[in-house]
């Protein structure tokens, strides 16, 4: 059944247009995006589990941020390649459903590749405890046990361990990223209605409906991406506990 919808939304494209590149007030938008992730990961330090020492914070959430700036990246060109491979659509629209797939069922197709990723790791014969989410220091890597103070007492950070994870983390995102654009590819019809509906009542008003999609949209969807990321790229448990649990 082929869907015509989108074309009556697509009719209201005329009265303005959503830029997502260009312009200092795209930029300042997702500088307003960026100022906002990091209020919820400082609100996650403060009060969610496990409790880590600011630097240990830190390198964790390092690599949600560059993840998420890599994906963020990727959103905007393939919202532009959207838009240029099919017709009556919104960069915008196409913008906010990358994002809306990537914070809900991306996030637990990253939580399935992490655990995937260890395995690959105990094929390869690799050294696990390199890999092991959240762990730094020279102390953890030898006990095989987490200590929040580590990095204080013991020398502060091995560089190796983080490259490694910074890296098998990239590798899962990306993995993430096609089977979410494999699902838009798949069902692209459905999802212009699905946008259009939600978002063009705003085409008259552009750079309203560029603060939605840029800034009021994704406060909502990262702030929960990244509270439920940080719970499983922090360490918790002992190194054969999570080998043994994730992913399974």
């Amino acid at each position: 059944l082929k869907l015509e919808c989108h074309s009556c939304f697509g009719q209201l494209a005329g009265m303005g247009e959503c830029k997502l590149l260009g312009g200092a007030f795209a930029i300042a938008v997702q500088l307003v995006l960026f100022l906002s992730t990091l209020g919820v990961m400082y609100g996650r330090f403060k009060f969610g589990p496990p409790k880590r020492t600011f630097a240990v914070f830190l390198l964790d959430s390092s690599k949600q941020y560059a993840g998420a700036g890599y994906i963020h990246l990727l959103n905007l060109a393939l919202a532009e390649k959207l838009k240029s491979m099919y017709s009556n659509s919104d960069p915008c629209n196409w913008y906010a459903v990358n994002l809306a797939l990537d914070c809900t069922l991306g996030v637990c197709f990253t939580w399935k590749f992490l655990g995937l990723s260890h395995r690959i790791i105990q094929k390869l014969r690799l050294d696990p405890k390199d890999f092991e989410v959240g762990r730094y220091s020279r102390s953890e890597l030898v006990s095989g046990e987490v200590d929040a103070q580590a990095p204080q007492k013991n020398g502060g950070v091995t560089v190796a361990p983080y490259i490694k994870q910074l890296t098998v983390w990239l590798c899962v995102v990306t993995a993430m990223k096609l089977c979410m654009l494999g699902i838009m590819m798949g069902f692209e019809e459905y999802w212009q209605v699905l946008s259009s509906f939600c978002l063009d009542w705003l085409n008259p008003h552009p750079k309203a409906k560029l603060v939605a999609v840029m800034c009021v949209v994704p406060a909502i969807f990262n702030g929960l991406q990244f509270w439920l990321q940080d719970m499983f790229l922090a360490a918790k448990k002992s190194s054969s506990q999570i080998l043994g649990n994730r992913g399974g």
